[in-house]
């Protein structure tokens, strides 16, 4: 398999995940985006302040879990 199949085949995986995650609609808290990401609250507030590229949580204070998903998989 070529790597153009391989990249091909990744960018398909990762658009049918996106998909999903996008249909179910779940929404995280602070503590869940924390613990996804491995970091400390205090850590997420500063990479709101600094990272603009970060998902912004909504009106209700959570962050869309496709639009955590799409981010962890730019970085």
């Amino acid at each position: 398999m070529t790597s153009e199949a391989i990249a091909h085949q990744l960018q398909v995986r990762t658009t049918a995940v996106l998909a999903l995650v996008n249909q179910a609609g779940k929404r995280l808290t602070r503590a869940e985006v924390c613990e996804r990401q491995a970091i400390h609250r205090n850590t997420l507030m500063r990479r709101l302040q600094t990272d603009l590229t970060f998902p912004r949580p909504g009106p209700d204070g959570k962050w869309a879990l496709a639009d955590v998903v799409a981010w962890e998989l730019k970085n």
